[in-house]
């Protein structure tokens, strides 16, 4: 009986513990969606619109060939 106790509260607490995860996601979702990433703050100098992200570049290097052993 104390095996089924244990194993329902156990559930239990996974279960409030995934609806406070969901509820504070979508909090953090409607914060992301009421910030205007597009408008300059004011008093802000320089351009008017974000320049776009560029990536870094990744340069790919082959292994050196394995004909000879290294000491």
């Amino acid at each position: 009986m104390s095996a089924f106790l244990t194993a329902a509260a156990f559930l239990v607490l996974v279960a409030a513990a995934a609806y406070v995860i969901h509820r504070l996601d979508l909090q953090h979702a409607d914060r992301i969606a009421a910030y205007r990433y597009s408008v300059p703050r004011p008093g802000r100098r320089g351009r008017c619109a974000p320049r776009p992200y560029h990536a870094p570049r990744v340069i790919i290097r082959r292994a050196p060939p394995a004909s000879r052993p290294r000491l």
